[in-house]
């Protein structure tokens, strides 16, 4: 029954007119994403994939087969670079080895001929930069003898890594006397010639992912 007409009871404020408090009710809690899923896709959603591991992976540092390596990508540059410049070429060697000492022709012919193994130069410092920080980490002639580039870490090296020792880690070993810059690789541990240390890099064979990496043979 209501209560109108009667008296409130002693102590009780009247509340005609005025406004009743309103007690504070916290907000339901919101849901959490997927708490109205099925059991068997809420498994399927906290299971993460599984992270791509590397295909790559360093082995043992080589040595020897480097230079077979070497050669293979040298020939390879003289080819491509022979395409579109076989004739001139031809023709300024021919010219330098016919013409007498001393002569003209012989001086233009050998300036044709040094600006040819300078583009040859550039040619080859391109290619070797631009294979060995790709995902193959080798060049061709890498490939080949299943090599390829890693750092000293045993990870993929970078491209400041690679025209580093392309560029100026290539010239270097190239000026020293008696190719000192790579014969000091036949007496490290780690196979690494002058241009290597220049660079932080490495040359090591290439592993299935399932065996064991650089650094669990080197621990």
């Amino acid at each position: 029954m209501t209560g109108f007409g009667k008296r409130p009871a002693p102590g009780d404020a009247a509340t005609f007119g005025k406004k009743q408090a309103t007690r504070y009710r916290p907000a339901a809690p919101r849901p959490t994403a997927g708490a109205d899923m099925p059991d068997f896709l809420k498994t399927a959603s906290s299971t993460s994939p599984p992270e791509p591991k590397a295909s790559i992976i360093a082995g043992e540092p080589i040595f020897w087969r480097r230079i077979l390596s070497r050669l293979v990508d040298e020939l390879l540059c003289w080819m491509i670079l022979l395409v579109p410049f076989g004739s001139a070429i031809l023709s300024a060697a021919g010219t330098y080895i016919e013409a007498p000492a001393g002569s003209a022709e012989e001086t233009r012919a050998a300036m044709d001929l040094f600006g040819y193994s300078i583009l040859f130069c550039v040619l080859s410092t391109v290619y070797g930069t631009i294979m060995e920080s790709s995902r193959l980490q080798a060049t061709v002639g890498k490939l080949m003898i299943g090599a390829v580039l890693a750092t000293s870490t045993g990870d993929k090296p970078k491209i400041w890594q690679a025209l580093l020792r392309n560029s100026i880690g290539r010239l270097v070993v190239n000026l020293l006397p008696f190719y000192a810059g790579y014969v000091m690789g036949i007496f490290r541990k780690d196979r690494r010639c002058l241009h290597d240390l220049m660079s932080g890099t490495m040359v090591c064979s290439k592993v299935p992912a399932a065996t064991s990496s650089y650094s669990e043979i080197f621990a």
